[in-house]
């Protein structure tokens, strides 16, 4: 698959390697790839100097006593000018600490949110949504207002989460015979303690509760996620010794309380679409077992969860043609499968007039812990 990034093959390579393995050393990275353990720390410099990736911190927030997962949509009113519009919507309207993510194009916006209970949900979405109203941003139409979809986390099955590993496996047309499966036994030891597989989010409904010392690193980690462990231990309101505040993260993430993932610069690479699809299914029709085939969760996927009633998927593509031909996929899968109900069309962004208003950021969540 082609795509019009600047970058070598190489620097392709190292790219999914930290993607698909965020946790993994270079040496690690290295001998997966088949490479040189400075020919990957090189690419890693270069790939961090072009700016291709944004590291993240990812907190498991239904261990941390979130129970809502929640999308939401709006569709601007285009009368109003654009510039004015987005000078609103970045210095009038404050953005709720529920939302982690939140892009809009000239037309709509979605964004993504995770709360306690509904009604903390109800609250955010109102105050958030008052606001909108008052400033003359919201598309005046009965058949377009704005739109939440609720998913209880703990009710509900993620296959993905914002793992990009199996998209940029296709789009740089990274082999099986390029890479080293059957690594050292010390290596897959390592590799198993990391939970870098996506298949782990959300999946453990276990309560934990941190002492405030650990909610302090927790959130600093989150807040500055490319910061050494010297530089965390020396914050003024942590004012821990290097070893422990290293201990806390290493359990931190073996007790899946937050995880660390890699978020390519997909406008960079060559990527030009985001297609949001939301498929409603017939209460009639069970749907337990569907969700492992392709032809929903194709390699174009970056989010993918559901309950028995709905699924949401996420997907980047190169262009248009590849989109109507997952799209073609997907809606002939369903409806093989007669479990299709009344479902609203896919919502398309073009990246190159996207904006990300909050770009994966958990900061002012993490607080509320």
């Amino acid at each position: 698959m082609s795509n019009d990034s600047n970058l070598t093959k190489n620097e392709k390579r190292v790219l999914f390697g930290i993607v698909k393995y965020p946790n993994k050393s270079d040496k690690f990275l290295a001998r997966y790839l088949k490479m040189k353990d400075s020919t990957v720390n090189y690419c890693r410099n270069q790939l961090e100097k072009k700016n291709m990736f944004q590291v993240v911190y990812l907190p498991i927030l239904n261990r941390l006593g979130f129970e809502l997962l929640c999308i939401n949509f709006a569709e601007y009113n285009l009368e109003n000018v654009l510039n004015k519009r987005k000078s609103a919507i970045k210095n009038d309207i404050e953005i709720a600490d529920d939302i982690f993510l939140r892009i809009g194009d000239p037309e709509k916006e979605f964004s993504i949110s995770f709360n306690k209970n509904y009604s903390e949900f109800f609250q955010n979405t109102q105050n958030r949504l008052g606001k909108m109203g008052k400033l003359n941003l919201l598309r005046k139409s009965s058949n377009n207002l704005p739109e939440n979809i609720i998913f209880p986390i703990n009710h509900s099955d993620f296959h993905n989460f914002f793992d990009y590993s199996r998209l940029l496996e296709q789009t740089f047309s990274i082999k099986f015979d390029d890479l080293t499966i059957d690594m050292h036994p010390q290596s897959k030891q390592q590799e198993s303690s990391t939970s870098d597989e996506p298949s782990s989010f959300f999946s453990n409904h276990q309560l934990v509760y941190l002492s405030e010392k650990e909610k302090a690193v927790f959130v600093a980690l989150i807040d500055f996620p490319n910061r050494s462990i010297k530089e965390i231990a020396e914050i003024n309101t942590i004012s821990l010794n290097r070893n422990t505040v290293s201990k806390m993260r290493q359990k931190f993430l073996n007790d899946g309380l937050m995880r660390k993932i890699i978020i390519p610069n997909l406008d960079k690479i060559g990527f030009k679409f985001l297609v949001y699809y939301h498929f409603r299914f017939r209460p009639d029709k069970p749907v337990s077992e569907i969700f492992q085939t392709q032809s929903l969760n194709s390699p174009s996927t970056l989010l993918f969860f559901y309950n028995q009633f709905e699924v949401v998927i996420l997907c980047a593509y190169n262009n248009y043609s590849e989109y109507k031909s997952d799209k073609v996929q997907k809606y002939s899968y369903l409806n093989s499968l007669e479990i299709l109900g009344k479902s609203p069309e896919p919502r398309k962004y073009l990246l190159s007039n996207l904006e990300f208003i909050r770009k994966f950021d958990f900061r002012l969540l993490s607080r509320n812990i």
